[in-house]
């Protein structure tokens, strides 16, 4: 398939055409535009090549913007891309206008060439009632229609990624996420499909379970009796302690971030609660401004004492869609934030988006036994409450085991916290919230209610 754009030059009446070509794999690819690719990805990659693909335009759903799916147009090379919307991978292409370029060649079958012989013109219909006339392409994957097309499994899409050569960023192996498993207070675990462990998807939903509750036990053996276990869980995760990993652990398991970033200013300060008193203080000018722990404030306060002023940094990872903010004076991971890239949003397609759940402990709940009101016992839920990123904050809240701000009880409930990015100019779609739990998270809030960022610590 060929089309072909108009490249812009300062002198119209001498205006060139840029071509392209694009070939045509049938259930995989469109040229650089493959099935199950993310729209991070190819959103950059438009980008990029602007001058092929001069305008570009993403519809969605401004109230359901996960429920339905992305369609990214592309006029001037008469394409659609679909993307699912909650996955934000390709699902389907759409070449709808021959004009631009499209061109195919049908041949007449072996029967009906004695009567077209001294024709010019391609039939409009054989005798036999069929027709050679297409006036639209649609590729697709795992479906009879394309309707009804879905993306591609996500062994295979990394699979692919990690032989591809032409894609420069990220370490090998750890450029396409799976599953990231948050835990607040805790840490995160990145799961990641190892290169001798691509198989089918309920295989992988299977092992995330496992590996998850080993790391919750801090719990890896390493007996030679285990030992193909132990290399399975090794490559497939990685661990990200609050409080514990270094920057050389970081570095050493996803490899060089896309940006380290010296903070200039602390315009929220979140840290861990252990003093209630000072919480509770703190609290008055700021509804998420808690107590530090007492070796942060010592280091802090010595290295004061020195003249030396030390200075947070966070590495990005836009790829991955995480922010890993490292302390300054004690070099280990002090908050971590998840980006789930939602369209309408200040800092959307800066980061991929991040496949987040977060699990919280068992709920235990007052439960009054053989109608006794004297008689109750604590009965735990069979499965950790859990919440992920295609939900709405109201339904995060439900399944969140807290009190929002419970932790601090005497000054009633708070007020969220408005986030204001930016000129109307520089961010038309407004302004958001951010709610959340001493315990560990906070989360931004969208108008339309669901939630962007997720920062724990």
């Amino acid at each position: 398939m060929t089309t072909s754009v108009n490249e812009p030059t300062r002198q119209p009446q001498k205006q060139r055409s840029k071509r392209i070509e694009l070939v045509i794999i049938p259930g995989r690819s469109l040229g650089p535009f493959k099935l199950g690719s993310s729209l991070w990805d190819n959103l950059n990659f438009l980008l990029d090549k602007s001058q092929f693909f001069p305008s570009v335009e993403l519809k969605y759903s401004q109230e359901e913007p996960l429920e339905y799916d992305f369609i990214v147009a592309l006029p001037n090379s008469g394409l659609n891309l679909r993307y699912d919307g909650s996955l934000q991978r390709l699902k389907s292409i759409e070449c709808y206008d021959p004009s631009k370029g499209l061109a195919f060649t049908f041949p007449i079958p072996t029967k009906h060439q004695d009567l077209y012989k001294s024709s010019t013109d391609l039939p409009l219909e054989f005798p036999d009632g069929t027709t050679p006339i297409a006036s639209k392409v649609v590729l697709y994957s795992n479906s009879n229609t394309w309707q009804e097309a879905s993306v591609p499994s996500l062994p295979k899409i990394i699979a692919e990624s990690n032989a591809s050569t032409s894609i420069k960023y990220g370490k090998l192996e750890r450029r396409e996420v799976e599953n990231v498993i948050a835990k607040p207070t805790k840490g995160v675990t990145l799961v990641f499909p190892a290169a001798n462990h691509i198989g089918t998807r309920d295989n992988s939903a299977n092992s995330h379970h496992d590996t998850i509750n080993a790391e919750s036990d801090n719990i890896i053996n390493h007996d030679n009796n285990n030992s193909m276990t132990n290399t399975f869980i090794h490559n497939r995760t990685v661990f990200i302690h609050l409080n514990v990993s270094t920057p050389q652990d970081i570095l050493a398991e996803l490899g060089k971030p896309s940006r380290i970033f010296y903070k200039e200013e602390d315009k929220m300060k979140i840290h861990s609660v252990n003093d209630h008193n000072s919480t509770l203080h703190a609290s008055q000018h700021h509804p998420f401004e808690l107590n530090t722990n007492d070796a942060t404030v010592a280091a802090t306060t010595l290295l004061d004492d020195k003249g030396i002023q030390p200075t947070d940094y966070f590495f990005n990872y836009f790829y991955l869609g995480i922010d890993i903010l490292m302390d300054g004076a004690l070099h280990v991971c002090k908050k971590i934030i998840l980006h789930g890239n939602i369209p309408g949003h200040y800092d959307f397609q800066k980061y991929k988006r991040c496949p987040f759940q977060i699990q919280f402990s068992k709920k235990k709940n007052k439960k009054n036994k053989l109608n006794n009101s004297s008689l109750l016992v604590d009965v735990e839920d069979d499965n950790e409450e859990i919440i992920t990123a295609n939900m709405k904050i109201s339904t995060m809240q439900e399944r969140i085991p807290w009190n929002c701000n419970n932790t601090i009880k005497e000054d009633g409930p708070k007020k969220p916290v408005i986030l204001t990015r930016g000129s109307s100019e520089q961010n038309p779609f407004g302004s958001t919230y951010l709610t959340g739990y001493d315990e560990g998270i906070v989360m931004e809030v969208m108008k339309n209610g669901y939630v962007p960022t997720v920062v724990l610590f």
